[in-house]
């Protein structure tokens, strides 16, 4: 099974606001080969980091885990999940849906704590996994 982080739990692993046992799993699944994350994930955690330390602490977090670019399918497939959504009279992001569209073309679980934002995919909380440490 492969998983793909989403942009909330990166920021907690590096806040230290997971559980002790969802870190040493992430860094586990990480080290594995078992982990990516997306682009988008990428440019959201950049944005985000406001000094250059926090940048390096990102490029260097990025580089250690696949990141899986933007590419016409996954695009495609963003742009069909943002219109069903839609059609449901729900809305749902772009970078929710190009990270949603990722996992789904590429079979792989997404690792949130907004799983309510990925409804139609296999997504999983680790806030709420039974760890033991």
């Amino acid at each position: 099974m492969a998983y793909l982080i989403d942009t909330c739990v990166f920021i907690d692993y590096l806040t230290e606001r997971l559980p002790e046992a969802t870190s040493k799993w992430l860094e586990e699944i990480v080290v594995s080969g078992m982990a990516c994350t997306s682009a988008i994930v990428y440019h959201e955690l950049l944005t985000g980091a406001s000094t250059d330390r926090a940048k390096k602490i990102v490029e260097d977090l990025i580089a250690s885990i696949e990141t899986i670019p933007i590419d016409q399918k996954i695009a495609a497939e963003a742009a069909s999940l943002r219109l069903a959504w839609r059609k449901e009279g729900k809305t749902l992001s772009m970078a929710d849906a190009l990270i949603g569209a990722t996992a789904k073309l590429k079979d792989y679980v997404v690792v949130t704590g907004n799983t309510k934002d990925f409804p139609a995919l296999l997504a999983i909380d680790p806030y709420s996994l039974p760890f033991s440490v």
